[in-house]
């Protein structure tokens, strides 16, 4: 990529980022709800999930419990984690994550951060498989009985799957400036006037290919999801960090067309998903043989390591142990 050319499409996109985020938050109040509004026991994060791409899911699967919409504090993770747990100390609480903003912002505010994504970074994806995250999950269920857990998936955020043959290096630059403090982007690709790219991956696939791409995000998560829910005890709630633009104009002052997050606490951006589901409600979640089916096809397909079988050694090793009284 010329370096020239890189600057100059830098600085216009640039340009129109700070213009639309100055507009936005001057003429679009939208103060979203602290993720302590209400009760819940456990809290999974699927990052970057809209509500009604959820919502299509939810009724397609005929999944239990009850579904609403809420508007997030955050229209990026850095701001709904800044703005929802900075002020507190939460001891109670082990927060399991692939997404290294957690670690970067939120360090020490918990009883333990598990970086899901410093031990389980798949290079050929250039992102933490949803598999990575429940297993960390079931060693944190056994390890602390008595604490709450927060479990921070990546998905339905890009990388996507099942883009194979595109090198997509988003959450590696947000990896690498965690661990070294360095942020700087390979290039950037030119824009249409009338619209802004906040995810580079909008300059190079179709706005169809895209969101079938997203979706199919969610769809691989999901199933990891629900084997959650039969195992974790008490009231679960499922709901995003913040959601997702394809394309939609956020102020009629600056008609402008914006892909991805971070733009602003707009209403199309920080809807997402508050799913609740109580202990009645788990007897109406799939059966755990049909969902580890899916698992088992989603692994197979991508070449995910296999740690729905891994957690069936480690239970056999924890209970080894706990015979022994070893623990």
């Amino acid at each position: 990529m010329n370096p020239k050319k890189t600057k100059t499409n830098l600085f216009v996109h640039k340009t129109k980022e700070y213009l639309l985020k100055g507009i936005v938050e001057i003429t679009r109040r939208n103060p979203g709800e602290p993720i302590f509004n209400e009760p819940w026991d456990h809290l999974i994060i699927l990052d970057d999930c809209r509500f009604d791409v959820f919502k299509q899911e939810f009724l397609e699967r005929n999944l239990p419990g009850e579904l609403k919409s809420k508007f997030s504090l955050g229209s990026w993770t850095g701001e709904f984690l800044v703005k929802n747990f900075y002020d507190e100390q939460y001891d109670d609480i082990v927060y399991i994550t692939a997404n290294p903003f957690v670690d970067r912002y939120l360090r020490g505010k918990f009883h333990r951060i598990v970086s899901v994504w410093k031990k389980h970074w798949d290079e050929k994806y250039s992102t933490v498989p949803p598999s990575a995250v429940y297993l960390e999950t079931i060693k944190a269920m056994e390890k602390y009985p008595d604490k709450r857990l927060i479990i921070h998936f990546l998905q339905p955020h890009h990388p996507y799957f099942t883009l194979r043959n595109f090198k997509d290096d988003a959450m590696t630059l947000i990896k690498n400036s965690v661990e070294e403090g360095d942020f700087s982007l390979r290039g950037f690709p030119r824009e249409p006037p009338h619209k802004i790219y906040l995810s580079e991956i909008y300059a190079y696939f179709s706005l169809h290919r895209l969101i079938k791409a997203y979706v199919e995000n969610l769809r691989i998560v999901i199933p990891y999801v629900e084997l959650l829910l039969h195992k974790l005890r008490g009231r679960t709630v499922v709901t995003a960090d913040h959601g997702e633009l394809f394309g939609e104009i956020v102020t009629p002052l600056l008609p402008i067309r914006v892909y991805g997050h971070g733009i602003g606490r707009i209403p199309s951006l920080t809807l997402v998903p508050w799913w609740v589901v109580d202990e009645g409600d788990k007897s109406k979640l799939r059966p755990i043989r049909d969902i580890k089916k899916d698992i088992t096809k989603i692994e197979r397909r991508f070449g995910f390591r296999s740690f729905t079988k891994e957690t069936i050694r480690l239970k056999r090793v924890i209970s080894t142990l706990k015979l022994k009284g070893k623990i």
